[in-house]
């Protein structure tokens, strides 16, 4: 069955929960093919049945017997059956396995109209205060993040829309949103989510491939839902503290006319990512994160003081 569907055009899954969700999902079109099979079946029997010419006449009477009322209670039987086996302890599969937190990379995934924000807590694990009050698109500050709380000092920040994940390593995303209902979606992974308004949801997987894969939203969410879509880049071990450490450098810098080389240095890992070469991008990370150290160094050794830019160009 999922040989079928493979050739219908269903993607290749790459997550360690991948194959779950597919059998999941070929045995959720077996049972729909047997219910459209049986209840075609019926359908034409009563076309046969009950056709004009065998029944010239309305019956006023009608059926006289209980087998519909068996039938309809066998089914509700079944569907019942198919719940307590079948859809409450998969369900509790996901629900309840979440990984340890201590031995995850925990994201969170903060939804708007049109764009997904990430939001990583830095070397302490501990994320900064985000507050509505502070949000300021104009501003770039699109989380309402707090840069005066300590705890948020090292937290990183990227570029709207784009997620960076190591490779075979748990991943939990805390999902929220600050506007409208979202779907955070990653359909390669298999992963999708609604984002509510007022509720962090977590969702885990674990990435199992290198690469770079399109991010979507999966609810109808307004009149430019069509640009609502971001990149997830899952990196070699190595290459994704690498990325990382280099995002904080440039966080502290804070001064494009200084980091622009580590920058542009990413951009191409990300373009070797995408091109499936894991290893020429984990190349191109650690050449972008000795470029960041030495835009750090050139920096203090100027003595230009922070333009206050937080946020701008990283």
């Amino acid at each position: 069955m999922l040989d079928w569907l493979r050739n219908l055009g269903l993607a290749e899954g790459f997550s360690a929960q991948s194959p779950a969700m597919d059998s999941v999902l070929s045995w959720s079109h077996i049972l729909m093919l047997i219910l459209f099979v049986g209840w075609g079946a019926f359908f034409i029997y009563t076309l046969i049945r009950f056709r004009q010419k065998k029944n010239p006449k309305a019956d006023p009477v009608g059926v006289t017997n209980h087998y519909s009322t068996y039938a309809e209670a066998g089914v509700a039987v079944f569907e019942i059956l198919l719940l307590i086996i079948f859809s409450f302890p998969v369900w509790a599969s996901r629900v309840d396995e979440i990984p340890d937190r201590s031995e995850t990379e925990i994201i969170r995934v903060v939804g708007q109209q049109f764009k997904w924000n990430i939001h990583y807590p830095g070397d302490d694990g501990v994320f900064g205060r985000t507050l509505p009050e502070l949000i300021d698109d104009q501003g770039l500050n699109f989380i309402g993040f707090d840069k005066d709380d300590e705890a948020g000092q090292d937290d990183i920040i990227p570029t709207q829309g784009h997620l960076h994940l190591p490779v075979n390593k748990d991943i939990i995303l805390e999902i929220s949103t600050r506007d409208v209902i979202h779907s955070f979606a990653i359909p390669v992974m298999r992963v999708k989510q609604d984002a509510i308004p007022g509720i962090r949801i977590p969702t885990w997987f674990t990435p199992t491939k290198t690469g770079s894969w399109e991010i979507a939203c999966a609810q109808l969410c307004g009149n430019s839902h069509y640009e609502m879509k971001g990149y997830v880049h899952v990196h070699t071990p190595r290459g994704y503290e690498a990325y990382m450490q280099t995002l904080a450098i440039v966080r502290d810098v804070d001064d494009y006319d200084y980091t622009f080389e580590a920058e542009s240095t990413l951009s191409k890992a990300i373009d070797s990512l995408r091109k499936d070469d894991p290893d020429k991008a984990e190349d191109l990370t650690f050449l972008a994160l000795s470029q960041a150290e030495e835009a750090k160094l050139e920096k203090e050794a100027s003595g230009d003081e922070d333009d206050d830019d937080w946020g701008e160009e990283w």
